[in-house]
């Protein structure tokens, strides 16, 4: 059996066969890039519960990594993962039969008072909804878990939609749906993209990530559109519009500059972009723009707008210039 730093060289070999770096693996397994480091020098064990991802991200078998660990470690680990496997096993059980006991206790109710299955349904479509959640459909891949966890929660709650909408005459089914796209796009892009599209694609990442928002944030508007009148394509140049400042963002990512000049650039573009927000709009959909503008700290009654928007401005102009300022200080320091 091996020690604590053979555990740990054979965690680092097995990475760099992958070709993966400290900070890739750490993002696949979802913990720090500090704690990677502290396996690989054999400061500390990877917690229990994530052997299996570690063995499948690795291509190794888990006796293959824990006969990198010492006896009494081996032991302790042996026991510590059948005790969290029986844990594991006796809530998803203990949950999927009481959901089924549930379940079969509405249709009974159901049948008894109108003969007919009615409001089990609805019941049914919310226990599939809870069931997804807690304890998930994850049990059953190994590989896959987020993307499961997402796929199928996004279905139950779409079909949870579908049901309530037909119950009730409903005809907000297309709008619930689009609008939990867009907050499970905006929630879940990033683990997603990091777990299948890292490595030569991380550089345009943020910029996928963006498209898809916007993407997502497009179709909303249209399924709206469907149901309430209103001029879709100027609140699609609008919203693009918005859009604008998270694009530099994902460019300033796809550049080998300085990180200080990158967030310089961000504050900027957000400052500036958020500054004439109101022209734009005002443009599109009218409005006096003028007035929105209008500076003047001696009338903060009837010029409040145009006051807080011109120190906003000039707050991210400054933290600009102070970032960039940071940037030429050190940089002649390195060069001295």
């Amino acid at each position: 059996m091996l020690d604590n730093k053979t555990f740990g060289s054979f965690i680092r070999e097995k990475r760099i066969e992958k070709g993966l770096k400290q900070k890739e693996l750490a993002d696949l397994l979802y913990v720090t890039e500090s704690a990677v480091s502290k396996w690989e020098t054999g400061r500390s064990y990877p917690d229990i519960t994530m052997i299996p991802n570690l063995c499948s991200v690795l291509g190794v078998t888990e006796k293959e990594l824990i006969d990198g660990a010492n006896d009494t470690e081996y032991r302790k680990m042996r026991r510590d993962a059948t005790l969290y496997n029986r844990i594991a096993k006796t809530c998803f059980w203990s949950l999927t039969i009481s959901y089924a006991i549930a379940l079969f206790v509405c249709v009974i109710c159901d049948l008894a008072v109108n003969n007919r299955l009615s409001f089990s349904v609805i019941v049914f479509s919310s226990l599939l909804v809870a069931y997804s959640f807690a304890p998930t459909w994850t049990r059953f891949s190994e590989h896959h878990k987020l993307a499961l966890f997402v796929g199928t929660t996004y279905a139950s709650l779409c079909l949870l939609f579908g049901v309530c909408c037909i119950r009730t005459g409903g005809s907000w089914f297309a709008v619930a749906s689009a609008g939990v796209l867009l907050g499970y796009a905006a929630l879940f892009l990033p683990f997603l993209f990091r777990r299948y599209l890292s490595g030569r694609f991380s550089r345009i990442l943020p910029l996928l990530y963006f498209t898809c928002l916007l993407a997502c944030l497009l179709l909303l508007l249209f399924v709206i559109r469907t149901g309430v009148a209103f001029p879709y394509f100027k609140a699609v140049l609008i919203s693009a519009y918005s859009f604008i400042p998270f694009f530099i963002i994902a460019l300033m990512h796809m550049l080998d500059i300085s990180r200080l000049l990158k967030a310089a650039v961000d504050v900027l573009a957000f400052g500036i972009t958020g500054y004439r927000v109101q022209a734009v709009a005002s443009r599109l959909f009218g409005g006096d723009t003028e007035a929105y503008y209008k500076v003047d700290f001696g009338n903060w009654a009837d010029c409040v707008n145009g006051n807080v928007a011109f120190i906003t401005l000039m707050a991210t102009i400054a933290a600009a210039a102070i970032l960039v300022g940071i940037y030429f200080i050190r940089r002649g320091g390195r060069t001295e």
